[in-house]
């Protein structure tokens, strides 16, 4: 059996980018807004997880107001989600406190995503999403490669042709290329980098998200179609790597969960707030969506699940605005960098450079081993 080339896979971890000659004079002026397929217009690249200790209501009007956008769970009763989705569409509008326009449809209305399935209740849960609101529908699987998943595509892509349709998760130009033809506007790449997941341990597959992303934006340009970077943005360099890769959006995750707005259980741990994960990961989404129905989860029905991923607690990071603020202020550092006024010019523009071990610690802050620190608090007599 002939042994076949073995490709390198790089994480975001893996590259930094090239600083280039810039006419940028300020990060004030780059432009961070973005369009996910038809007339989905947002005042910055970022979409919340729909994760059920991420994205609720709350955290989907807070999103759609700071110019993202929210995606509301699926491991609730569809009637539940929809109640939801209808509660973002009526929510006021109001100004964005990161100096941005909100994110509304053609009625001046918040814009919000909504995650359905692709087995069981999917078709009945998605028209009632729709008919609450939801600008677009995200199938929430996570490997969109499989020939049931492509199959609903294209039932809801014929289903709700004005509807906005991201497809996922991939992480290859051909999973990519099938989710297009099936009918996705948009395509989510990522399998296993995000921050509590562990798909890549359990499983054994995946593929690093820098070489995911820049693969499958690859392909997808072709067709006119964008990608959003789904998970392993651990700081806003990440982010900045993503968007320069391909990606016109991320996903932020565990990221957002300690912000006030998130669905994570606020708790106080020895003195100091912290927001934990909800159960999901323990449970998996079938028995999740069991015990949302009011149905009684089995021991045997919860020793026969293996897990991809871990129970968190996350940091209280105070409002969304507080949370998001360093990404996007490092987002703006990163296009100054590079000589990018938008997006665009970021994608258009990129050059990366692969880094060594020794140049990631270089990267990191490096002298605070060097003796006993003192707490500093410079801020703390700004009124």
């Amino acid at each position: 059996m002939a042994v076949p080339e073995i490709r390198t896979g790089l994480s975001l971890d893996d590259v930094l980018l090239v600083p280039q000659r810039t006419s940028v004079v300020s990060r004030s002026a780059t432009r961070l807004d973005t369009t996910l397929g038809g007339d989905v217009s947002l005042g910055i690249p970022v979409l919340s997880a729909n994760t059920p200790w991420c994205t609720g209501a709350r955290m989907a009007e807070a999103m759609a107001r700071l110019g993202g956008l929210g995606v509301v769970h699926r491991m609730q009763t569809a009637e539940d989600q929809a109640a939801e989705v209808a509660a973002v569409k009526a929510a006021p509008v109001a100004t964005g406190t990161l100096g941005r326009s909100p994110a509304l449809d053609a009625e001046g209305r918040l814009r919000v995503a909504a995650a359905v399935g692709v087995v069981d209740d999917y078709r009945e849960r998605a028209e009632l999403l729709v008919a609450a609101g939801a600008d677009v529908l995200v199938t929430d699987v996570a490997h969109g490669h499989a020939d049931y998943v492509i199959k609903v595509v294209e039932e809801l892509r014929a289903r709700f042709p004005r509807t906005t349709l991201i497809a996922g998760n991939v992480a290859t130009a051909a999973g990519t290329r099938d989710l297009i033809d099936a009918g996705a506007d948009v395509v989510k790449v990522g399998i296993g980098p995000g921050g509590i997941c562990t798909t890549r341990l359990v499983a054994g597959s995946g593929v690093p998200q820098l070489t995911a992303v820049l693969d499958c934006a690859e392909e997808a340009v072709r067709s006119g179609i964008p990608v959003i970077a789904d998970g392993g943005i651990k700081a806003p360099g990440d982010l900045v790597k993503a968007l320069a890769a391909g990606a016109h959006a991320v996903m932020l995750g565990s990221a957002l969960a300690g912000a006030d707005e998130s669905e994570a259980k606020l708790v106080e741990h020895e003195g100091r707030k912290a927001k934990v994960s909800t159960g999901f990961v323990t449970f998996g989404m079938r028995l999740t969506l069991k015990q949302a129905r009011g149905e009684e989860v089995s021991r045997e029905e919860l020793d026969e699940y293996t897990p991809e991923g871990v129970e968190a607690t996350f940091a209280y990071s105070g409002s969304l605005a507080a949370t998001l603020r360093p990404f996007l202020g490092g987002l703006r550092s990163g296009m100054s960098y590079s000589g990018a006024h938008d997006l665009a010019a970021l994608r258009e523009r990129a050059e990366f450079v692969r880094v060594t071990p020794a140049g990631l610690a270089e990267s990191r802050p490096h002298a605070l081993g060097r003796a006993e620190q003192v707490p500093l608090d410079y801020a703390a007599a700004v009124k």
